[in-house]
């Protein structure tokens, strides 16, 4: 069970993490992230999807 839970962090994790680094240099990752994960990871920290909406060009 621990195990599981562990992976199911690093996932998450991992997720947050390619947001905020990886996927504002790549436009149609940028774009899916905009359009279908930033609603829910602004609840998280409005942080994480700044980066994303610098590189795109939308209002912060």
């Amino acid at each position: 069970m621990r195990n599981l839970l562990t992976l199911i962090v690093l996932g998450f994790v991992g997720f947050v993490l390619v947001a905020m680094f990886v996927a504002p240099t790549q436009p149609e990752l940028r774009a899916w992230y905009l359009k279908n994960a930033c609603e829910h990871l602004d609840k998280v920290s409005a942080k994480i999807c700044d980066p994303l909406r610098e590189g795109s060009g939308q209002a912060l």
